[in-house]
């Protein structure tokens, strides 16, 4: 318990530092930024809390969630700013650290889940949208406490119906801040993985009943007030024509079918290094359990099916990363530096590819910013 304790405030101290520190210290960046901190300075000067606007129009594009988030710090610190829009996101980047080490140390121990939540803290992708006013990073904490709850909550003997309450709650939030792809997520994963278990009691379990219950209420509830205030023709783009049809009418972001292939390895750095390593150990022999199987259909199950889609942004990859950080912390749990026995070369090569890498980015850097530097400093964005 001590030792949860150390670990839970290194991660909120770790994380803090890394998702808080001059947050607000650069403008707002196009695309996205300059737009969702609009939309929320519009439902602070009375434009509407339920549909969102832009410039006075109807901004169909995403629900309100993120925007309310966002004008409530506004509110809170007296004005929209830099460090108001991209809030959220850093906190909702915390609250995943520590829900990654709950559910780590309930798959692994706690030390796997301390080291998946540091994983996850310092892979690019992660921090850079952590960092910015992306509805990701909070979708993101929706969809993993979602998995997380429906998993645990099979296996609980007691009180199960509290945690598919929970896992229901957490997906409608997920849905008021991205729609369908926060429910997606969740009934591919575990929905998934429980049928390909052939585990049918999750299926047919009421627990399920209070749950189902919460999430149509809540988004019954917000559907019913955002047609009475702007009747079919917004659902319609708002559920459809904005964000379903997208997946496979593809107006923008065309993508071929490996396009994830080639782009995830570089969002996971540094620690794609070592991922190889920990599918290689955790689907051997020694290395394979259960707890393992499932994170691996979490991470595959959401790369294979979102690279079926035609539509293809690296962001829209951020819900597996917890996935990948959870198998790099199993096997840096279980084969230490220090580990012996052939297997211990799925740590040490590596790290000794990772410390190289490292060594040569060092060297790397001031000469691209003595050849480069004078251009981009005439030549500002």
């Amino acid at each position: 318990m001590r030792r949860s304790i150390i670990f839970i405030a290194v991660l909120v101290v770790f994380g803090g530092i890394l998702f808080f520190y001059n947050l607000g210290g650069w403008d707002l960046w196009d695309p996205d930024e300059p737009r969702y901190a609009q939309v929320a300075k519009e439902m602070l000067q009375g434009e509407g809390w339920i549909i969102p606007h832009l410039n006075s129009e109807v901004y169909p594009d995403k629900p309100p969630l993120f925007f309310w988030l966002i004008a409530a710090t506004a509110k809170a610190r007296g004005g929209i700013n830099e460090f108001a829009a991209r809030f959220p996101s850093a906190l909702f980047g915390l609250l995943t650290l520590l829900l990654l080490f709950f559910l780590g140390k309930r798959l692994f121990g706690e030390k796997a889940g301390f080291l998946a939540a540091l994983i996850l803290a310092t892979n690019v992708e992660f921090l850079y949208l952590a960092r910015r006013a992306s509805i990701d990073a909070t979708l993101t904490f929706f969809t993993t406490a979602a998995i997380a709850l429906l998993y645990m909550g099979f296996y609980h003997q007691r009180g199960r119906w509290i945690l598919y309450l929970l896992a229901y709650g957490a997906t409608a939030l997920g849905v008021l801040a991205k729609l369908q792809v926060a429910a997606i997520v969740p009934l591919l994963v575990v929905g998934g993985y429980f049928l390909m278990q052939r585990e049918w009691r999750f299926f047919k379990d009421p627990a399920h009943i209070p749950g189902i219950a919460l999430f149509v209420a809540l988004i019954g509830g917000w559907l019913a007030l955002a047609y009475l205030s702007g009747g079919e023709d917004y659902l319609w783009r708002l559920l459809y024509q904005k964000t379903a049809s997208r997946l496979f009418e593809t107006i923008s972001h065309d993508r071929p079918l490996y396009y994830y292939l080639v782009r995830f390895p570089g969002n996971f750095v540094p620690w794609i290094i070592f991922l190889p390593s920990a599918l290689i150990y955790g689907l051997s022999a020694k290395g394979r359990n259960k707890e393992f199987i499932f994170v691996f259909f979490w991470f595959a199950v959401i790369f294979i099916s979102f690279s079926l889609f035609p539509a293809k942004r690296e962001l829209y990859l951020l819900p597996l990363y917890p996935a990948a950080s959870l198998m790099v912390g199993y096997l840096l749990e279980r084969l230490p530096l220090g580990a012996e026995g052939a297997q211990r070369k799925l740590v040490s090569l590596p790290l000794f590819v990772l410390i190289i890498a490292l060594a040569l980015t060092a060297i790397g850097l001031p000469i691209v910013a003595a050849l480069k530097g004078t251009y981009y400093l005439e030549h500002p964005w």
